[in-house]
């Protein structure tokens, strides 16, 4: 009976003691499955050109440039034709665009979606100013044969060409009222300057704008004169400032081109390698040198027959005073 009771206590324990591995065992069995589920459905879409609920896309060569996180390179052809149905793009009204779908060789993971709307046909044109939706599906399969696992959604608006062009009519015919104001205002400033300079010259008749304004000649003939002083004053001041910047300019110029040295130095130490020749009067070389030494003596040769300080009359008296023999 007591053996019978240690039989059955140890089968409970043991009992106990493999639970907890049988759910360890369970447990790291479900984390595993789930593990390969999400591997299979971990290909992500990084970005898109254009964006998500972009707008102005252009009308002509729609396509939308997709970057994913994996190689999407198809493997085979049947994948490739199999990728190629995960891709659809319809406008506002449920109506189907026909794509190509172009893989980078250069860059993993980009491909490009393009409409195909080019059949000489008018049923499949990309309309200006309407929504388009590009959609993914959830089969779409990477190179290691991962899938989205969920829809991916592109929406995009088409740029409005003709409200485009409206603005841009707008635009340049403001900019041709704009020059055309503009002519008419140099050209009337112009004639008006002629006019001036004119007047300054020739003067006006005192008698002839007496009568015009009911002023009286020594009243249009002293406004005439103050005019023609300011008009001056004007003309020297404005002179006078352009003398004083061209001066300046001179200055400036004259200043940055002229150099200065520390001191002298011979052409020699400059890298120059020319070599003085000195000839005599009968066409011999001579050394610098020597010649320098023989110019220096001579000038003191010199002073011996001229004295220094002795005037011209004392040494003609001192030759007179000597008698021949």
């Amino acid at each position: 009976m007591k053996r019978a009771s240690a039989l059955v206590c140890a089968l409970i324990v043991a009992v106990f003691m493999m639970a907890p591995a049988a759910f360890a065992a369970g447990t790291d069995d479900a984390a595993a499955d789930k593990s390969a589920a999400a591997a299979k459905t971990d290909l992500e879409l990084v970005n898109s050109s254009p964006e998500d609920g972009a707008t102005g896309v252009a009308v002509d060569n729609l396509s939308v440039k997709m970057r994913f996180n994996k190689d999407v390179t198809p493997a085979s052809d049947d994948i490739r034709k199999a990728n190629a149905k995960q891709f659809k793009m319809v406008d506002s009204d449920g109506k189907k665009i026909p794509l190509k779908v172009y893989y980078s060789e250069k860059e993993k993971g980009l491909i490009l979606v393009a409409a195909d709307v080019y059949d000489g046909s008018s049923k499949n044109r990309i309309k200006g100013g309407a929504d388009y939706t590009l959609t993914v599906g959830r089969n779409f399969q990477a190179t290691d044969g991962s899938t989205t696992g969920q829809q991916i959604a592109v929406k995009m608006t088409t740029l409005n060409q003709g409200r485009s062009t409206a603005i841009y009519m707008l635009l340049m015919v403001l900019m041709m009222a704009g020059m055309v104001f503009f002519t008419v205002r140099s050209t009337k400033n112009a004639e008006k300057k002629k006019k001036e300079e004119r007047e300054l010259k020739e003067g006006v008749n005192p008698y002839k704008e007496a009568k015009k304004s009911g002023k009286s000649v020594a009243e249009v003939v002293a406004k005439e004169n103050k005019k023609k002083a300011k008009k001056e004053e004007a003309i020297r001041r404005q002179k006078e400032a352009e003398a004083a910047i061209e001066a300046e300019i001179i200055e400036k110029i004259r200043r940055e081109s002229n150099k200065r040295v520390s001191a002298p130095r011979a052409i020699s130490s400059a890298g120059s390698t020319l070599k003085l020749k000195v000839v005599n009067d009968a066409g011999h070389k001579v050394d610098p040198a020597k010649a320098k030494s023989d110019s220096e003596a001579h000038k003191s040769n010199k002073g011996t027959t001229n004295p220094k300080g002795q005037s011209g009359k004392a040494r003609n008296k001192k030759g007179k005073g000597k008698k021949k023999k």
